[in-house]
């Protein structure tokens, strides 16, 4: 398979800070379309925020993350949750939100994870309000 690479130049916002992100974004071949361009946005580990932590471990291993980033120009929260071994989220405390958000997509299967702090998340993006 070839890849062609473009260059983006990328601003994460998280609580107030900006950091610039420069990556090479392939441009990746799938079964629908012969060529087709897919952008490929990396969320450094300094754009998290740790916002929950398991319970009894609260300096520890977070439970929730959050990111900020605005695509067309649109506010987007970024929110990742811990899991385990088997794609399940870790934390009591989320099951039941995961669980309505999993019904409503009608998606019964465990989702894709990330790598932060060298444990799995998996990620769900949700626009702001239209007051913000």
């Amino acid at each position: 398979m070839e890849h062609r690479y473009m260059s983006a130049h990328m601003n994460f916002s998280v609580v107030g800070a900006s950091v610039p992100h420069v990556s090479q974004l392939p441009i990746a071949h799938n079964d629908a379309v012969t060529e087709s361009e897919i952008t490929v946005v990396q969320i450094p580990d300094g754009c998290w925020e740790p916002v929950d932590f398991l319970e009894g471990d609260e300096t520890g291993t977070p439970s929730q993350l959050l990111a900020t980033l605005y695509i067309n120009s649109c506010p987007m929260h970024f929110e990742a949750y811990l899991v385990d071994e088997l794609g399940e989220v870790a934390d009591p405390k989320h099951h039941k939100a995961i669980s309505l958000l999993k019904a409503a997509l009608r998606d019964d299967e465990p989702w894709k994870s990330f790598q932060y702090g060298n444990r799995d998340y998996v990620m769900i993006a949700i626009p702001f309000g239209i007051s913000r």
